[in-house]
């Protein structure tokens, strides 16, 4: 899917609903940064039908994002592009530390994920399959070599029923923490003033009491 084609669902609508076909679905995390840079965020992806893939985003319409929506309309009137990035072959300096948008789309579509699953999902199967294991073990005892292999696998799948949960956790706060890093160098890109003060109510003495 072109650029153009991508960009012409963020026109401000409540919900894009994008639709890839194939390899397409490689474009997902390219989509949401594009999505991002017009002020929407990410609600959910999920195969859709035969061999196709349904991202959907919501508008965003905090002040970040909407200043951030602002800036790349008035970007795509003056030089045709909606993309924040130097082009190649720009003087602009690379700072190394910087996150770029598509690997941020990818953590904040892997956040989505692990709030959706349960260990439960992956506890249970490898529970089952590892009894089963085990069981074929005992079964095909009279043969060492199965009841090896049989046994090696019921210990790896008790292994994963163990460490899955844990290992899944601490992958969901680098993510969590990879996208913290990210929403500060947004907010140095299109930081946002703070609220106005309420007005002060005249002193006592200024009333006359």
């Amino acid at each position: 899917m072109r650029d153009a084609a991508i960009v012409a669902h963020f026109d401000g609508r409540p919900t894009a609903e994008l639709v890839f076909t194939g390899w397409g679905s490689a474009q997902v995390d390219y989509a949401i940064w594009i999505g991002a840079e017009f002020g929407y965020k990410f609600s959910s992806s999920e195969p859709y039908g035969r061999g196709q893939y349904r991202l959907i985003l919501t508008r965003d319409d905090s002040p970040a994002a909407r200043l951030r929506a602002a800036a790349t309309l008035a970007r795509m009137q003056s030089t045709g592009s909606w993309k924040p990035m130097a082009q190649p072959g720009s003087s602009a300096p690379h700072d190394p530390s910087a996150i770029h948008p598509e690997r941020a789309a990818q953590a904040r579509r892997n956040i989505v994920t692990y709030e959706r699953w349960h260990p439960a999902q992956l506890v249970i199967p490898c529970c089952v399959v590892s009894a089963g294991l085990f069981s074929l073990a005992w079964a095909a005892r009279g043969s060492a070599i199965a009841a090896v292999a049989a046994g090696l696998g019921g210990i790896l799948c008790m292994t994963a029923a163990i460490m899955g949960p844990r290992y899944t956790r601490k992958w969901h706060q680098r993510n969590l923490e990879l996208l913290e890093r990210f929403r500060r160098q947004q907010a140095a890109r299109f930081p946002v003033s703070p609220p106005t003060p309420p007005p002060a109510w005249p002193h006592r003495d200024q009333m006359g009491h």
